[in-house]
């Protein structure tokens, strides 16, 4: 049957929509943040300058046993500190009216992104904190093992770094051998028993679960210890409430001014001029509770 003439999609193109753009926007590539489940946020108060100290306590004298009548002998308590310094990490944007009114968009929806730019910035910098570590399981050149990886956990414990957990975070490739050496080892059969927990975690993005009783991540935003190498590592922290950041760690975000977005409108270029920035330092609080792992990437 031939087709009906009239009023079509064919007839009547020039009054048709060449295509629908759908009324969202897919995120841009980047990691998924972890920096909130490990490092310790301590809030700067206003008018005490752009360093924040943080003191610990060093290794405790050695203690004594006396007899009946003698004197106990005093001995120096004495500290260290670790300090972060503000910067401020910004990205700054023109949202067009004209963006606006052709996409439907919310001006908001480019904030946003501006806003996960940012964050993601703060979480590379927290993460590059282990490259600088004083203390690193330096295995350049060799693809992680589980031999390895318990050899520099060793290390770490008899840092003494005396936290409620550890976690560990690895890059992609790191968690790619890790796996591999988590299968050789245990054989694929047995998966599912020795293994399971760090294949099924659901707690949050990144999280993988706990291996051996530690709490594994992973994450693109591990730096490179050069081109060929990636460096995680392992931090011990004390949790704080549920859904909320460390309240002690190895790592520690100092934040004068959460993420903002700011805004001035510019009749003369038909826009929104935005800057969404935070104010914040970075620092290892002490190194005993930190230490870096490298292996290729």
């Amino acid at each position: 049957m031939a087709v009906q003439a009239g009023i079509n999609s064919t007839t009547a193109n020039d009054a048709v929509n060449a295509s629908q753009v759908a009324q969202f926007i897919i995120e841009g590539p980047r990691a998924i943040p972890i920096y909130e489940a490990l490092a310790m946020q301590y809030p700067v108060a206003p008018g005490t300058g752009n360093v924040i100290s943080i003191p610990s306590w060093d290794a405790s004298p050695a203690t004594e046993t006396t007899t009946q009548g003698d004197e106990v002998v005093s001995a120096d308590y004495t500290t260290s500190a670790k300090t972060a310094t503000g910067i401020m990490v910004s990205t700054r944007g023109l949202i067009t009216d004209q963006w606006v009114m052709d996409s439907g968009a919310l001006a908001s929806s480019g904030v946003d992104e501006m806003s996960a730019n940012v964050r993601n910035a703060i979480d590379v910098a927290v993460l590059a904190l282990f490259n600088t570590a004083s203390n690193k399981s330096d295995n350049t050149g060799v693809a992680l093992t589980l031999s390895l990886w318990l050899a520099a956990l060793a290390a770490f414990k008899a840092q003494l770094p005396g936290q409620q957990a550890i976690a560990y975070v690895g890059s992609s490739g790191q968690m790619r051998d890790f796996h591999a050496a988590l299968i050789a080892n245990a054989g694929s059969a047995q998966i599912m028993g020795a293994g399971n927990s760090i294949f099924d975690a659901q707690v949050i993005d990144g999280y993988l679960g706990l291996y051996h009783g530690i709490h594994m991540f992973e994450s693109a935003n591990v730096a490179a210890a050069d081109a060929d190498n990636d460096c995680g590592g392992f931090v011990a922290l004390s949790a704080g409430q549920p859904g909320s950041s460390p309240v002690r760690s190895g790592l520690c975000l100092a934040v004068w001014r959460g993420i903002e977005a700011r805004g001035l409108y510019t009749p003369h270029r038909h826009g929104l001029d935005v800057t969404t920035s935070a104010r914040v330092g970075f620092s290892r609080t002490v190194e005993r509770c930190f230490r870096g792992l490298i292996s290729t990437d």
